[in-house]
């Protein structure tokens, strides 16, 4: 089986911890399960909404200088995506393939030039807020308060250059504001149903179909409290009932994976992402084998692919 999955906080976890990425006691460590054969993995640099201003544009600074040092530590574990055929190419070889991306618009420090100095770095995709307030906006905690205009700067900037704006964690009032704004495809990295978990932080049917509409991609997200409204009952099934509506709503190519590994309390059974097998095993068993390669690996390449 192959795993492509949009988002993950080991890369910020690993870097608080003051240890490695081969270390047992991370949700994703190296070496990988063997039964996952081809692993392309986005490593998100998250900036919690205390920091601000310079002081979270030197916080991404120092986490993106983590990350380098692990690439030279593990060659033979993974290595950076920065041209779209570089997910084949050094997934061909085994090792993983590592999208640098950014949780946080604050780590922009208010100056929209960094937009493109990311963009530079290898930045391929950003959320524009956490769960608060930043210079771009406001997050779910504030459904009805969207965009600021420098929010509204930084999405086309990013459209411009081609980095992926990702609406995970954005208010419901900043996703119409993205809509109305730019007019490319985007992401919900690690995002469920509010249909099926009425949790602020899920999508709601009507913004999914718009990713749908967009051809974008969205990545369940295996929090239990995404999952499940009681979070204690949360299963593998609270996974495949947000697929089966995903699929419900025409998400066939939209639907991907996006665990939060590292960053919340996964559900059990697959609480490591060495247990991954496990659950493309349950999905292939409930939609079959072509949708489980598409949901697992198919949708999200074909849409960085095309985007770098």
């Amino acid at each position: 089986m192959d795993f492509f999955d949009l988002h993950c906080d080991t890369l910020t976890t690993a870097l608080h911890q003051s240890c490695d990425l081969d270390c047992k006691y991370l949700d994703i460590s190296f070496p990988r399960n063997e039964e996952i054969k081809r692993h392309c993995q986005c490593f998100a640099i998250f900036c919690p909404d205390v920091i601000s201003g310079e002081d979270a544009f030197n916080y991404y600074t120092m986490a993106k200088h983590f990350f380098d040092a692990q690439l030279l530590k593990f060659p033979q574990y993974f290595e950076q995506v920065k041209t779209g055929s570089d997910i084949s190419r050094i997934t061909e070889s085994g090792k993983t393939a590592a999208i640098l991306t950014v949780e946080g618009g604050r780590v922009l420090g208010g100056k929209i030039e960094r937009v493109e100095k990311l963009f530079n770095d290898g930045v391929k995709m950003m959320t524009l807020t956490w769960n608060g307030e930043n210079e771009l906006g406001k997050g779910s905690t504030e459904q009805a308060f969207g965009l600021k205009p420098f929010g509204i700067d930084v999405i086309k900037e990013m459209e411009r250059l081609g980095m992926v704006i990702d609406v995970s964690h954005l208010s419901d009032a900043g996703f119409e504001d993205v809509l109305k704004n730019v007019d490319c495809a985007f992401a919900a990295s690690h995002s469920n149903l509010r249909k099926v978990c009425g949790h602020r932080r899920n999508l709601t049917d009507e913004c999914f179909k718009e990713i749908v509409r967009r051809k974008g991609v969205v990545g369940i997200n295996f929090y239990k409290a995404f999952l499940n409204e009681n979070e204690n009952e949360a299963s593998i099934s609270d996974v495949l009932k947000h697929i089966e509506h995903m699929l419900m709503l025409g998400g066939e190519n939209t639907v991907c994976m996006g665990s939060d590994y590292d960053g919340c309390d996964v559900v059990d059974g697959i609480r490591k992402m060495n247990d991954i097998p496990v659950l493309y095993e349950a999905v292939e068993k409930e939609f079959g084998g072509e949708l489980a390669e598409k949901i697992f690996w198919k949708n999200a390449n074909d849409f960085f692919a095309e985007r770098m």
